[in-house]
């Protein structure tokens, strides 16, 4: 059976989200959008799945545009060519 990299994917993007903040604290970026801090400290932390909008408006927090959280260093191409043997 073929291994679905979903959570090293989630785990890669929660350590943007927390390399991209910086020493900024959560209570500041949550200032800039429409999520709690508390909210955007779990997805940093990987510890929730969350809906596109909240990933959205952590961007608008952050003050980048929304495909930075998901620049991350994943072989996608071999990981869905694995998928697909």
């Amino acid at each position: 059976m073929n291994e679905f990299k979903t959570d090293e994917i989630k785990r890669m993007v929660s350590e943007k989200i927390k390399e991209i903040k910086g020493d900024t604290p959560y209570s500041k970026v949550s200032e800039r959008c429409n999520v709690t801090a508390a909210r955007i400290s779990d997805v940093a932390n990987n510890k929730i799945d969350c809906q596109l909008s909240t990933f959205i408006e952590i961007a608008t927090g952050l003050r980048i545009h929304p495909k930075e959280l998901f620049d991350i260093v994943f072989d996608f191409e071999g990981y869905y060519s694995e998928l697909d043997k």
